[in-house]
């Protein structure tokens, strides 16, 4: 199932993420929500290889 991140109403609060379907997305459209880009990895993961 596809997820979409959303922010809330006037750009309040966390981004959070769910699912893609009009029954869940349509409400919350209308309520003010906006889909946004997820938030940024706080946690990089590097990885190091030694030849």
């Amino acid at each position: 199932m596809e997820k979409v991140w959303m922010m809330g109403p006037w750009g309040q609060g966390e981004p959070m993420e769910f699912d893609a379907t009009p029954e869940i997305l349509t409400p919350m459209l209308v309520a003010g929500w906006s889909q946004c880009e997820p938030p940024a990895n706080t946690k990089e993961v590097t990885t190091h290889v030694d030849d």
